[in-house]
């Protein structure tokens, strides 16, 4: 998990250890990307303001390195009244992320992202 948004960060760690799922924290890309090497699967979770201070670039470093791998990105739905907020969340897709889901996150929406692991 890379989450650069505190909250956002808290509140999906929380769900996710009720709901037995404990995903590893990462406090930077280079960290994220030397965690994927080797990995054959692994569900990213990465929000907004992550890609926007590492750069969309980092999908597409993330996508090298476990090319099976399913991206997850969080958003504010404050975001989408930014025009280029809305450019950035069409970039993400249509680099072949799995799903962007806007807040407020609902439960079942995280979960059901974790629902198939091969």
């Amino acid at each position: 998990m890379l989450v650069g948004n505190s909250q956002t960060r808290d509140y999906l760690s929380c769900l996710l250890a009720e709901n037995n799922y404990f995903p590893l924290l990462m406090t930077d890309s280079e960290e994220l990307l030397h965690a994927l090497k080797g990995r054959q699967f692994a569900i990213i979770l990465i929000d907004c303001s992550a890609v926007t201070s590492y750069g969309i670039r980092i999908l597409s470093k993330i996508k090298v390195s476990c090319q099976r791998c399913r991206i997850i990105i969080f958003c504010d739905k404050q975001h989408l009244r930014d025009k280029s907020h809305r450019v950035l969340i069409k970039e993400v897709l249509d680099i072949g992320v799995y799903a962007c889901i806007l807040a407020p996150y609902q439960e079942w929406e995280v979960l059901s992202m974790f629902s198939y692991f091969p």
